[in-house]
């Protein structure tokens, strides 16, 4: 029976086997090649060509290699990549995508042979190519993109990172990108200030813009930021992700998302965003918002997700909207009260230092509302975090808390034994605690005098066992006299705790598995 379903499988039309291809992680696609003679045959003619040549190594690219052997390497692999190309353009097949990610040294990769691998792409009609040179190239250092990338019609999307440059006389070119409709330049060299505006206007089917920390040709054979973005009479244009520019103008009606890093506080910047009147996300970084929320934030009556991040604030900020669903407050600087009056919001996320400020109010709040904190905090000023609960009103919004504890001093928390009833939330999540064994028990009873959680996750990692086994023998330990009665006038929630159930948690972070312990709260 399993294999007939095999061969049910591998008899699928090949437009459907590439299809299921294209879904899977790079290296299980590969594995297929193995399942059969038609998977095989599937993988040959497979029209998403993907060439690294830190994978193609097999190794770290930190990693000392002997000069003959990254020759070795660097011929292997450039004789790899042509074959390939060769092969679809033999058997007249079309190539959809076309990546090259140069991110290791494996010795010289002539521009000649990237030229030459770019066109033979284009000849196949090639919808999409994905270049990055993260390796200067000779003595100029960056890689002229080669013309036929800039003729061929047949592309869509031109994502280009590292040490690339276009080349000033392509702006002039007659046939410029008429079926472009993404494209993505990160720290790309251009020729002049004005050149990406040329660039982007022969653009007429553009949607996405990406543009981050380019630069173009300054004095002499020097290169300066780019320091100007001027974008008009793209009809189609849906989405703009900037970084890096200073003065930004942008005047598309059809913009649904924008995405501003001007990269540094003090440096002067101008973004003029107004006529975007049918915006629905705007996400802000390094950026002095004391006029934005009186006076362009009024402007956008579509917008429904905004995110701040690393914003100078006022001291006290109002937002008022019926359309936003989606606000993210994080690491913003000032920031003392917040007021919502926003009753569709349905994702409230703040993260930040400390455990005092800000003041959280929701005027009108939908009862979906989900109210997610996440704050690094010194195990001095734990004991403000009560205070800092108490200050998300109304309390029953509030579904998570994500602790970060450090210990910079040996000085003990003042607790302060106020009446105060806790917060009942979904998840308690804490990712580092104190290493100090004595610190334990304040630790353990600030947190759950706190907060009443239905879960409370803790990070497995070296040197976590002893805090993780503590709190667990702190939960389950319910005597008069060793709860946190003493901070209330009636008895503690401690007291219904009936069982504590105890599963592990395991995610990729980083290439690394990260594992936690979850309690679950039985009452």
């Amino acid at each position: 029976m399993e294999e007939l379903d095999q061969d049910r499988l591998s008899s699928l039309p090949k437009i459907i086997l590439h299809c299921i291809l294209s879904k899977l992680p790079e290296k299980d696609a590969t594995r297929t090649s193995v399942l059969s003679k038609a998977w095989l045959d599937t993988w040959y003619t497979f029209p998403i060509l993907s060439f690294s040549t830190s994978k193609f190594m097999g190794m770290s690219p930190l990693q000392p290699m002997e000069d003959s052997e990254k020759m070795r390497k660097m011929l292997g692999f450039c004789d790899y990549v042509k074959k390939t190309i060769l092969r679809f353009r033999d058997q007249s097949l079309t190539i959809k995508e076309f990546k090259l990610h140069v991110n290791s040294e494996l010795g010289h990769i002539s521009k000649e042979d990237v030229d030459i691998w770019i066109n033979l792409a284009c000849e196949c009609g090639v919808e999409v190519i994905d270049y990055s040179q993260y390796i200067p190239v000779g003595r100029c250092r960056y890689h002229v993109l080669p013309i036929c990338a800039i003729e061929a019609k047949s592309i869509t999307k031109l994502v280009l990172e590292g040490y690339i440059k276009i080349d000033p006389t392509f702006i002039n070119h007659s046939i410029m990108f008429t079926s472009l409709r993404v494209l993505s330049l990160q720290q790309v060299l251009l020729g002049d200030q004005h050149a990406i505006d040329q660039l982007i206007s022969f653009c007429p089917l553009i949607e996405s813009i990406t543009l981050r920390c380019c630069f173009v040709i300054g004095s002499g054979d020097g290169t300066e930021e780019m320091k100007s973005l001027s974008i008009s009479g793209l009809q189609k244009l849906e989405s703009v992700d900037v970084v890096g520019i200073k003065d930004v103008s942008i005047d598309a009606p059809s913009l649904e998302t924008l995405c501003y890093n001007p990269i540094y506080f003090d440096a002067p910047f101008k973004i003029d965003f107004d006529r975007c009147k049918n915006l629905k996300e705007l996400c802000m970084l390094h950026v002095t918002t004391s006029t934005f929320l009186t006076e362009q934030f009024p402007k956008l009556p579509f917008l429904e997700i905004l995110k701040l991040y690393f914003c100078k604030m006022p001291e006290r900020i109002d937002i008022t909207s019926v359309r936003l669903k989606v606000l993210v407050l994080s690491h913003c600087s000032n920031l003392k009260e917040v007021n919502t009056d926003a009753p569709n919001l349905l994702s409230f996320g703040y993260i930040g230092h400390g455990a005092s400020e800000p003041t959280i109010s929701f005027l009108r709040n939908s009862s979906q509302l989900e109210v997610n904190i996440w704050i690094h905090v010194d195990y001095v000023n734990l004991c403000n975090l009560r205070k800092f609960m108490q200050n998300i009103k109304p309390n029953n919004v509030l579904t998570s808390l994500a602790l970060s504890i450090t210990n910079s001093s040996n000085v003990d928390p003042v607790v302060s034994h106020v009446s105060f009833t806790p917060t009942s939330i979904k998840h308690l999540t804490i990712s580092h605690f104190p290493q100090n064994k004595y610190l334990f028990s304040s630790v353990v009873k600030i947190l759950l005098a706190s907060c009443c959680p239905e879960t409370i996750s803790l990070s497995n990692y070296s040197g976590s066992k002893e805090f993780n086994e503590f709190f667990y023998e702190t939960l389950m330990r319910r005597k008069e006299g060793e709860c946190f009665c003493s901070f209330h006038d009636t008895k503690c929630w401690w007291h219904d705790l009936k069982d504590v159930k105890v599963t592990r948690s395991s995610m990729k972070k980083m290439d690394e598995n990260v594992e936690s312990i979850i309690f679950r709260l039985d009452f």
